[in-house]
C-alpha cells in the first residue's frame, strides 16, 4: 500500500513539473547573452579600431582582438620617435641602399626624431668602405650588401664578429644592364655567358652562342647581333664594367656567377672584381667606383655591359639602360621584378643570418637569381645614449614602419615579417653600460 502511494506521489509531482513549464510566461526562457570586444588593425598611416557585438563576437579579417605594439610604425605613440638628445649619425657605405638611404635620412620623408637626430651626407662609396668605417669608429651606422663575416672574408682585421649588431636593411635585386640601342631590348643572357664575358672568353655581342641564346639568325633580335659583326659595329664590342672598390653588389654578382654560371671565381669580400679586374680574364674592362657610377657607365657606352643594382634603372635620366632577362633555377627567362625579386626572399626562408645571407639563385618559379640582402652595421658597445637611441631607434623605424612608406617607390621589397623581427632581435643586442637603447621611453 505505501509503496503504491509513493508511486502515484512521484507521478502526481512529474504531471505538476510539466504542467508548470507549459505555462511559462512568454520571454521567460533565458536567451543568448551578447559580447562586445574591440578589434584592431595597424595600417601604414594609422592604428584602427572597430566594436563588434555578437553571441560569438570575432575580428573581421586584418582586425586582431590583440592591440599591436606602435614601436616602428612612425605613428604617434611610437616610442622609436623619441629620444633624449639631439645627435647627428655619420653614415656611408653600400650604393646599393643609396636610393633607400636617401629617402630614409633626408629630406621630407626623412627619420628626425622630432628634429632631434640628423644624418652626415651619404657618399654611397660602397659596402667595403662601410664594413672598414664602422669598425676603425669613424662612422656611427656603416652600410654593406655584405655582413662582416670572416667566413665570407669581409671582416676587417682585428675586428670581432660578436662586437657588432648586423641589422637586415634592404632587400632588393641587380640586374644586369646593357647598351645597345635600338632594337635589342630584353636580350636573353645565361649565367655562363655573363661568366665567360666577364673572363675575357666572349668578346663580341655577335658570339655565336649570345646569338643561339636569343633564337638564331632566324630571330629578329639573333639576326641583328649577327649583323653588328657582319657590319663590323663598333658597339660589337662588349666594353665591361666592374666595381674597383669594395663592393657588394659585386660579392652578389660572384655568388650568381660561381653558383649559376660556373665560373670558378669563388665569392670572397667581392675582391674577384675590385682593384685591377686582374682576377677575371676581360680585357676591355673599365672600374666605376658604385652603382651610380655603373649606371652613368652603361649609359655612356655604346656596347657596355654592367650590373647594377635595380632601383638604379628606374631613376629618370637612366632609361637608356637596357636590362637583360635571366633565368631562374627552372631555366625559365625572366624580366626583373620586385615580385620575382621578393620570390627570392620567400625561396631562402627566414633564417637569414651574417653567417647565412646569401639568396642567390635560389630554387623555386619566378625567383630573380640576382637578388640580395644589404645590411646595417652597428658597435653594440655604445657610449652615448643619446647616439646609441638615435642609432637603434632610427633602424628600428627604417626596418618596420618606413619598409612599408619607401621600400617599394625606392625599387626594393619590403623586409619579410620574419627579417623585420630578426633586425629588432639585432638591435636590442645595442647598449649602454648594459640598458637596451631601441627599448627606451624617453
Amino acid at each position: 500500500m505505501n509503496k503504491t502511494l509513493r508511486s502515484l506521489a512521484a507521478a502526481a509531482l512529474t504531471v505538476a513539473g510539466l504542467l508548470a513549464v507549459v505555462t511559462l510566461p512568454a520571454g521567460a526562457a533565458s536567451k543568448p547573452k551578447t559580447r562586445t570586444i574591440t578589434c584592431y588593425e595597424l595600417t601604414s598611416t594609422a592604428l584602427k579600431s572597430k566594436k563588434v557585438k555578437a553571441v560569438r563576437p570575432a575580428c573581421p579579417k586584418g582586425f586582431s582582438i590583440h592591440k599591436p605594439s606602435l614601436m616602428g610604425s612612425g605613428l604617434n605613440g611610437d616610442t622609436d620617435l623619441n629620444v633624449p638628445g639631439t645627435v647627428s649619425l655619420a653614415i656611408n657605405g653600400s650604393s646599393f641602399d643609396a636610393p633607400l638611404v636617401g629617402a630614409t635620412t633626408s629630406g621630407s620623408t626623412a627619420y628626425t626624431a622630432g628634429g632631434k637626430v640628423s644624418f652626415s651626407a651619404y657618399p654611397a662609396a660602397g659596402s667595403g668602405t662601410g664594413r672598414s668605417g664602422i669598425t676603425s669608429g669613424s662612422l656611427s651606422i656603416g652600410f654593406s650588401d655584405v655582413p662582416m663575416s670572416a667566413a665570407a672574408g669581409t671582416l676587417p682585421t682585428g675586428a670581432t664578429e660578436s662586437s657588432y649588431a648586423q641589422v637586415p636593411y634592404a632587400l632588393g635585386g641587380a640586374v644586369m644592364g646593357y647598351n645597345l640601342g635600338a632594337g635589342f631590348d630584353n636580350l636573353k643572357l645565361t649565367a655562363t655567358e655573363v661568366a665567360a664575358i666577364y673572363d675575357g672568353k666572349i668578346t663580341q655581342w655577335s658570339d655565336p652562342t649570345i646569338v643561339a641564346t636569343n633564337g638564331g639568325t632566324s630571330t629578329t633580335v639573333g639576326k641583328a647581333l649577327a649583323n653588328l659583326g657582319t657590319n663590323n659595329e663598333a658597339r660589337d664590342t662588349i666594353k665591361v664594367l666592374y666595381r674597383n672598390a669594395g663592393s657588394g653588389t659585386t660579392e652578389a654578382f660572384t655568388y650568381w656567377l660561381y653558383q649559376a654560371g660556373n665560373s670558378g671565381h669563388a665569392p670572397n669580400g667581392g675582391s674577384p672584381m675590385e682593384g685591377s679586374g686582374g682576377a677575371w680574364g676581360a680585357t676591355n674592362i673599365n672600374g666605376v667606383a658604385n652603382n651610380a657610377g655603373m649606371a652613368q657607365g652603361i649609359v655612356n657606352t655604346l656596347g657596355a655591359i654592367g650590373y647594377v643594382e635595380y632601383s638604379y634603372v628606374l631613376i629618370p635620366g637612366n632609361d637608356a639602360i637596357q636590362v637583360a632577362q635571366l633565368q631562374d633555377k627552372n631555366g625559365a627567362w625572366l624580366e626583373p621584378s620586385l615580385t620575382n625579386i621578393g620570390n627570392a626572399a620567400s625561396a631562402a626562408g627566414s633564417s637569414v643570418t651574417p653567417d647565412n645571407f646569401a639568396i642567390t639563385d635560389e630554387p623555386g618559379t619566378n625567383v630573380w637569381p640576382f637578388s640580395t640582402y644589404s645590411w646595417a652595421l652597428v658597435p653594440k658597445a655604445q657610449t652615448s645614449e643619446a647616439t646609441c637611441e638615435g642609432i637603434t631607434k632610427y633602424l628600428d623605424w627604417e626596418s618596420h614602419g618606413a619598409q612599408k612608406k619607401d621600400a617599394a617607390a625606392e625599387g626594393y621589397v619590403p623586409l619579410p615579417t620574419a627579417v623585420q623581427t630578426y633586425a629588432r632581435a639585432q638591435l636590442q643586442t645595442i647598449t649602454v653600460s648594459g640598458t637596451v637603447c631601441v627599448n627606451q621611453k624617453s
